[in-house]
């Protein structure tokens, strides 16, 4: 998708000529030097082919070292990277350099390049696609269409998602986390249906923020209300979900004590609405799956309760409960050898 269309653009209909476009993959070719390095007349290739590991290969550390240092000309990673010269249970990536999520690309900057908070949001801002996209049931899946649809969301998510992790990663951050939570508020007001991390993530920032964010409702109640609506748009049992259903259904009975006592709620009634519907979903989930099995790497043992209809809720789609079926048909398919796409 990222290859052609840039393609297309630039030779179809003549749009930024200024622009070079590198596909990592066919770097990795030894005859793409040869063939294809007169196109790209500001770029130096600093060996024959890009592969670290030959002789007369370059690593993208090299590569980048040649080529992205200049200000004058910014670095754009699409897609990822095509080969982690860092171990990926240290990050991934590439080595002396750093990417910032900026709309559906990444800008590439060395370590020692600071950025400012503010100055990576602008940057982001001003290179996030913003239109009104169509809506997900007018392309099937399988079609180029919903594949650059599902795109565009997840290029308006990063954003708030990644402000999220910086925010985590540099002790709860206050600007990074106000801004996250804000961008989720829009990003979740104008999807049509929006999926259920956007709902998880957005209670995340909520709960980490400590100032007011934005309108008359509290944070605290703004972390309920996304966990609620997560609950309620999901069938999926992750690591966080019995913290995140223990928060909601910790607010219900604290919301019961308040009006036992005539006391004055704290959260609006669209709020304890929700928190009421999504403990009452999922009252006797903690019961089937109890919290010690709901751990990173579970997710095929909760799949084969749900298999076995011992589960039953709101799905990503609507109403969904699965039956015994399910668990004859993948019974069949066990002896078969799974395909992997590269």
């Amino acid at each position: 998708v990222i290859t052609n269309s840039i393609r297309y653009l630039q030779r179809c209909e003549g749009m930024r000529p200024d622009v070079q476009h590198l596909d990592q993959s066919m770097m990795t070719y030894e005859w793409f030097k040869k063939k294809q390095a007169r196109h790209f007349k500001h770029i130096k290739f600093p060996n024959k082919i890009y592969n670290p590991y030959k002789e007369e290969g370059y690593s993208m550390k090299t590569f980048l070292e040649t080529n992205a240092l200049s200000p004058k000309r910014p670095t754009f990673l699409c897609g990822g990277w095509y080969h982690d010269e860092i171990a990926t249970h240290l990050g991934g990536g590439t080595p002396g350099f750093k990417t910032w999520p900026v709309g559906p690309c990444d800008r590439i900057r060395p370590d020692s390049q600071h950025l400012s908070l503010d100055q990576w949001v602008q940057e982001a801002g001003s290179m996030t696609p913003n239109y009104d996209p169509p809506s997900a049931d007018k392309y099937p899946d399988g079609t180029w269409e919903r594949v650059t649809l599902t795109d565009y969301w997840s290029a308006r998510h990063k954003l708030p998602y990644s402000l999220l992790m910086y925010a985590i990663e540099h002790q709860d951050d206050q600007g990074a986390l106000n801004q996250s939570a804000q961008m989720f508020d829009t990003l979740i007001e104008i999807h049509p249906n929006p999926p259920d991390y956007f709902y998880k993530n957005a209670g995340i920032a909520y709960g980490r923020v400590r100032s007011p964010v934005s309108g008359q409702r509290p944070n605290h109640c703004n972390m309920i209300r996304n966990f609620a609506r997560f609950l309620l748009s999901t069938l999926e049992l992750p690591s966080q979900t019995a913290e995140i259903l223990k928060i909601v259904r910790d607010y219900v009975q604290h919301a019961k004590k308040v009006h036992d006592t005539a006391g004055a709620a704290d959260c609006d009634a669209e709020v304890l609405t929700d928190a009421k519907r999504a403990n009452a979903l999922y009252k006797d989930a903690l019961k089937v799956v109890p919290p010690s099995l709901i751990l990173p790497g579970s997710q095929g043992a909760v799949e084969e309760r749900l298999d076995q209809g011992e589960l039953t809720g709101r799905g990503k789609e609507g109403n969904t409960k699965k039956s015994k079926q399910g668990k004859k048909g993948k019974e069949k398919k066990r002896g078969k050898k799974k395909k992997t796409k590269q």
